[in-house]
């Protein structure tokens, strides 16, 4: 009896936080966006389409996943439309869209309503995220547009594994408020309804895209900033994201190509004299081999030994800027030592190879030039002994032809 009860309550454990695990999972997995919805503003008593995106960030494959639009008032359903959609199996940096097509009720209230949007991992509970949606009778008569300023990468080049930020600033080139057309004034406010940037293979885009990001008046600048990840591995080269921007009322909409550079170089050591030449201490050369100014770069040394000082900061260094290095050294033993650099690229911390120093080896050219100084004396005194031995037989020769 007692087996038996012991064996039910390990089922039930089981069982139990089984099911804390995968809503866990889902949790921490999936995220919901509303990437856009059309008309904007829409009106009372028209329909409606939606565009949701679903994306798998965390380390798994998520299965059973529903992705459920919960229409409230003023939206409903459309007659054969579902608001429920089956993945199945959404698989890890999978990104999945889907369209719902809605109604908005002829009374409903003339300004931002709500829409939620979520999903179910089984039957683990609903994981819900809230969008606004603007209802208006009317489209905004404005004719402001916007276009791209300029871009800004934090760092300016990225490397394999890094994280950073990508800064887009749109700007209302509208040099008036408003203008005249057809004995009319038109706005020339700029109104954004969203920005987004999308990610590739090699590069994601961790930042949230923008929504309802408000007026732009002429003359005016809004900042993007994106945050952005490089995968691991990532080849050197120059990738490009995409930049989708969508406007409301007649502001045209903006589909750009982002570039983002990535460089796996790095800062290098070479060693300038060693310390058979200079003793008691070592020299370095230190270059700043990558495109882009780096920070915090820092030479440590390591060995049985006492080094001074006990670590050598530069601090930043502009491209193909070049430091010299000097460490005292107080060696406890003739084994090898080593300086490896530390810097950071943005807010990412990188070590170089580390560079080898030998305390017990012999400099070939200097050992070549000592063997053949040694040499030379040999050769020089062989040399006389030829040219003694030459000038005897010549001397003889000539004796014997007069003695004849």
């Amino acid at each position: 009896m007692y087996d038996r009860v012991r064996l039910l309550l390990t089922i039930f454990i089981i069982i139990f936080f089984a099911g804390i695990s995968e809503a866990n999972i889902g949790e921490n997995s999936l995220r919901v966006n509303l990437i856009k919805y059309d008309p904007y503003p829409v009106n009372p008593d028209t329909d409606l389409n939606v565009w949701i995106q679903v994306k798998n960030i965390g380390e798994n494959d998520v299965s059973g996943a529903t992705i459920e639009l919960i229409p409230t008032y003023p939206f409903t359903i459309k007659p054969g439309e579902s608001a429920i959609k089956n993945p199945g199996t959404i698989r890890k940096n999978d990104e999945l869209v889907y369209k719902f097509s809605m109604h908005v009720d002829k009374n409903a209230f003339i300004g931002t309503n709500t829409l939620e949007v979520g999903y179910r991992i089984l039957d683990n509970g609903f994981t819900k995220k809230e969008f606004d949606i603007e209802v208006g009778t009317d489209v905004v008569d404005a004719r402001g547009t916007v276009r791209l300023e300029k871009t800004t990468s934090y760092p300016e080049v990225l490397m394999p594994d890094d994280s950073g930020t990508v800064t887009l600033n749109l700007k209302n080139s509208a040099l008036e408020y408003t203008i005249k057309m057809d004995n009319k004034d038109y706005s020339m406010n700029a109104h954004i309804q969203s920005a987004q940037l999308v990610g590739n293979e090699f590069i994601e885009v961790t930042g949230e895209p923008y929504y309802n990001a408000g007026i732009v008046g002429p003359g005016d600048s809004i900042d993007f900033p994106f945050s952005i990840m490089v995968r691991n591995n990532t080849p050197d080269g120059t990738y490009f994201l995409d930049f989708n921007l969508k406007g409301a009322a007649r502001l045209y909409s903006l589909n750009l190509k982002i570039p983002v550079k990535v460089d796996s170089s790095s800062i290098q050591s070479t060693l300038s004299e060693t310390p058979k030449l200079n003793p008691g201490g070592v020299i370095l050369s230190v270059a700043n081999n990558r495109p882009n100014s780096v920070n915090a770069a820092t030479v440590i040394p390591e060995g049985n030994g006492t080094f001074e000082p006990a670590e050598y900061f530069i601090g930043t260094m502009e491209p193909d800027e070049l430091f010299t290095v000097k460490f005292d050294l107080k060696a406890n033993d003739d084994k090898d030592i080593r300086f490896k650099l530390r810097f950071k690229n943005g807010n990412n911390w990188h070590e170089s190879e580390a560079l080898t120093v030998k305390l017990n080896g012999s400099d070939p050219l200097l050992s070549q030039n000592t063997e053949n100084s040694s040499l030379l004396p040999v050769i020089l005194i062989l040399a006389a002994v030829f040219v003694i031995i030459g000038a005897f037989f010549i001397i003889m020769k000539r004796r014997r032809a007069k003695s004849a």
